[in-house]
């Protein structure tokens, strides 16, 4: 059970990640220095597991995950969203993120994973969580201001 009492959560220890290789448009000079993928498996995503290990009430917490492919994130997306005949298109921010963690979280020290158990965390572990999350829009914030 989780309290709400105030304590100080200590320091946070964040996962190792090795550099990721972001996808990238090559220019045609560069492209002739690459070679021509042949294996279409490394267009997966990744489903290896990691681990944020949270310091907390003077323990640690080990907390796995995997990361979200490109179609998983897509569909808390479509979970998020709500339509009303009277107010329109709604966006939740809450559910996006509880319904990508109920997907990437595999082994916790809270179980089930669920909405209601996430909203029950304390502040601390919610925002460490979230930050493995990404985000519902990936958009240029510049672009966002001339648009």
């Amino acid at each position: 059970m989780v309290s709400n009492d105030s304590f100080d959560a200590g320091p946070v220890i964040e996962p190792v990640q090795e550099p990721v290789q972001e996808a990238s448009v090559v220019s045609e000079a560069s492209s002739n220095e690459l070679p021509m993928g042949t294996d279409g498996t490394l267009l997966y995503a990744g489903r290896e597991e990691k681990v944020l290990e949270i310091v907390h009430a003077g323990q640690r917490w080990a907390f796995k995950y995997k990361d979200l492919s490109w179609g998983q994130k897509n569909a808390c997306i479509d979970e998020a969203q709500q339509w009303d005949a009277t107010e329109g298109f709604k966006f939740s921010v809450s559910k996006y993120y509880a319904a990508a963690l109920t997907r990437m979280l595999t082994d916790t020290p809270i179980n089930p994973i669920t909405e209601a158990t996430l909203n029950n965390l304390d502040r601390v572990i919610g925002e460490k969580l979230i930050a493995l999350v990404p985000q519902p829009v990936e958009q240029n914030v510049e672009e966002i201001k001339k648009a």
